[in-house]
């Protein structure tokens, strides 16, 4: 009996060794299952050698802010005025103004000019007197919203709350009551890039966080139209939204779709980023692709980096730029004719920068301090 119980416990303590054998071979092959993306080779270090005061602290799809208050948009920085609010989420700039959310009570304008003066050189402040939208140096909006992003033309502002709610004002007017305003259906979680209301000749597109486009008459404020892009349960806002008065593109993390003079048409992939860019839209998938495409969404070059988790788009000297996150790298890819070359990232200290950007403009990617413009790599 001693015998037999002997021969059970050296049998159970042989399965439990099997047991715990293979439970540390399943993570250790679960762990070097693990792909990143590896170039075949690089064309050297690009260096994050310049850099401001002070690092970013709050940023989205538009621009940022730094600890000390000072904003980076898509044109450059603004170093800190007393005229930027303290304790405000900054939205971004449109139709003259530098706009930012003051918690959920409020909506705060400052023109740009009093923060930039060369603003009264371009044309969107050309001449004070003869634009309404650049007459007032400070303007206060009172919302019920939590906004998360706007747009101005002329004397209307549209705004996009965190609850999926819509608004037009017109901030001319003495009452400042909303001409117009629509609550969609709620959403539980959103993609960090979420796009800006877009204003057309006689209507203002909005970009929905639960993946439509309500399309809203600035004659009558009444809708027009609503365009069901995707029907995601999660992170389905709409993070990407270009157009004039002829097409439309709009994108979700599922899908993209263009409106080209009445007609739709539609691209299903994991969206990561996109960009219009001299007729042709440039995407970003979550599987490491990088597609062109024309205005009805036809493919028409595409480049796969295996394994890449690429961010961000920026543009110059007939180049777009993209950081893959998991390595550091910066991929390059000319225009003409999409061949690409391949940069190892660090910063003034020698460090490969962390696998997020804070933000990126027209040229420039950003993060905590440090900046690149490709405009200086030829």
């Amino acid at each position: 009996m001693i015998a037999q119980k002997s021969a059970l416990s050296a049998l159970h303590r042989l399965v439990l060794w099997l047991t715990c054998a293979c439970m540390a071979s399943f993570l250790l092959f679960g762990c070097g299952s693990k792909k990143y993306y590896t170039p075949e080779q690089t064309q050297g270090t690009l260096l994050f050698d310049r850099s401001f005061s002070s690092p970013i602290a709050a940023n989205n799809r538009y621009g940022a802010m730094l600890k000390d208050g000072s904003l980076i948009t898509r044109d450059g920085i603004i170093p800190y005025n007393a005229k930027i609010p303290k304790k405000a989420r900054f939205l971004g700039e449109s139709g003259g103004y530098y706009i930012f959310a003051k918690g959920c009570e409020s909506v705060y304008l400052v023109r740009t000019s009093v923060l930039d003066e060369q603003a009264f050189g371009n044309q969107t402040c050309s001449i004070k007197e003869q634009n309404t939208a650049c007459s007032q140096d400070e303007l206060e909006i009172k919302t019920t919203m939590c906004a998360l992003s706007a747009s101005i033309k002329g004397s209307l502002l549209a705004l996009i709350g965190s609850d999926n709610s819509m608004s037009i004002f017109d901030i001319n007017a003495p009452t400042k009551e909303p001409k117009f305003s629509h609550k969609g259906s709620s959403v539980l979680a959103v993609n960090e890039l979420i796009a800006a209301p877009l204003f057309l000749e006689s209507l203002v597109v909005f970009p929905t966080l639960d993946g439509r486009l309500l399309i809203v008459s600035t004659k009558t404020f009444t809708p027009e139209r609503n365009i069901i892009i995707s029907s995601e349960k999660f992170f389905n806002n709409v993070i990407y939204l270009y157009g004039d008065d002829s097409r439309i593109f709009a994108a979700t993390p599922k899908k993209l779709i263009s409106i080209v003079s009445g007609q739709e048409f539609s691209y299903n992939e994991s969206i990561k980023d996109a960009l219009f860019y001299k007729g042709y839209l440039y995407v970003l998938t979550l599987d490491g692709m990088l597609a062109q495409l024309d205005h009805t969404l036809r493919p028409i070059n595409t480049e796969k980096f295996t394994y890449a988790k690429l961010e961000g788009i920026a543009i110059a000297n007939d180049t777009l730029y993209t950081f893959e996150t998991h390595g550091g790298y910066v991929i390059a890819v000319g225009l003409k004719d999409f061949s690409h070359k391949v940069y190892k990232t660090q910063d003034t200290f020698g460090r490969t920068p962390p696998n997020k950007l804070n933000f990126y403009s027209n040229s420039v990617f950003y993060y905590n301090k440090y900046y690149y413009d490709f405009e200086r790599l030829r």
